[in-house]
């Protein structure tokens, strides 16, 4: 037994002279680590403002093409968006220097190309000094005006000079659209009336006609009311499980809330995937191939295929048949 002991430990202090020593493996300096970190961080900044523009697109063709659906939900639309340097962290502000001009007054970094502003002669990255004769400081106080205004008269700056220009709104559908950063291939209606995408989702899609299947579904479940409708029967579910606990003592851990939710789900995705493809339409895309984005999904998603009695969507194949 010793002599084995003995065996093994001069076999391991071979293994160990034979391995090459951490000393010899290069170092590399820290000042090319972070150099390259800023590097892929602009990458990243960069791209994510190429897929939000994007979805700017599709999304205002079908908020102005739905306009007639969206009954008392209507706000003006101009097609373009601003930013400023507040809203953004010091470094990532920097590195997005090398592509917009950021200030503490708002610039612009996105116009729909069909669009009010684009017809007006609005630039990327002119600075909006004032909004119908009233001073701008920041994009949230210009926001402000502009959602209300039906026609705007700006006082921009552009290269060291000023411009004026004028622009008449379009009506469309008061929902937003916003991309967050999140591996998921999601996409979904929430109760503050804004639809949240993806960047994951904004991968999958291979088409703006893709895009526009899944942003007309979710805008059908704000236009058809069905988050409000949700809302309500989750709230009736709470109402039982506090009503059960005070009366018997019995705590539910929420089963009637959950069960709320699913109250009705399926049905509100089949009508979302019928008014989300007639929404997609009005905003001028083919929607002839639809179904086949479901395809994809169920490829992405084998558990789709299958139907089960708490699944909350129609089965992959009931949705590719009913589209």
């Amino acid at each position: 037994m010793k002599k084995a002991k003995f065996f093994i430990l001069i076999l391991i202090l071979l293994i160990s002279s034979c391995a090459p020593s951490l000393k010899e493996i290069p170092q590399v300096p820290k000042e090319a680590i972070e150099a390259e970190r800023l590097k892929q961080r602009k990458i990243a900044l960069f791209t994510y403002f190429e897929r939000k523009e994007k979805l700017n697109q599709v999304w205002y063709n079908l908020i102005v093409g739905s306009a007639p659906l969206c009954k008392k939900k209507i706000k003006p639309v101009y097609g373009f968006e601003i930013h400023d340097k507040e809203m953004y962290k010091e470094e990532d502000a920097k590195l997005l220097t090398e592509k917009f001009v950021l200030d503490k007054n708002p610039t612009v970094w996105y116009i729909h190309p069909n669009s009010p502003a684009f017809k007006a002669g609005l630039k990327i990255n002119d600075k909006i000094l004032k909004i119908n004769d009233r001073e701008v400081k920041d994009s949230r106080s210009a926001m402000e005006i502009i959602k209300k205004e039906k026609n705007l008269k700006l006082l921009v700056e552009r290269n060291g000079e000023l411009v004026e220009l004028s622009m008449e709104s379009l009506e469309g559908c008061s929902y937003e659209v916003e991309l967050i950063f999140h591996e998921s291939i999601n996409a979904w209606a929430a109760p503050d009336e804004k639809v949240y995408v993806t960047t994951g989702l904004m991968r999958f899609v291979q088409s703006d006609e893709d895009l526009a299947l899944v942003l007309g579904h979710e805008l059908a479940h704000h236009v058809m009311g069905h988050i409000t409708k949700k809302m309500g029967n989750i709230i009736l579910g709470s109402l039982i499980d506090i009503l059960i606990a005070i009366t018997t003592g019995v705590d539910t851990q929420g089963t009637f809330q959950q069960l709320g939710a699913l109250v009705y789900s399926k049905e509100f995705e089949r009508e979302a995937d019928y008014v989300g493809t007639y929404i997609a339409a009005r905003g001028g895309y083919e929607v002839k191939n639809a179904a086949e984005l479901w395809r994809r999904m169920a490829v992405e998603f084998p558990s789709a295929i299958s139907d089960t009695f708490l699944a909350t969507h129609p089965s992959s194949p009931e949705r590719f048949l009913f589209i």
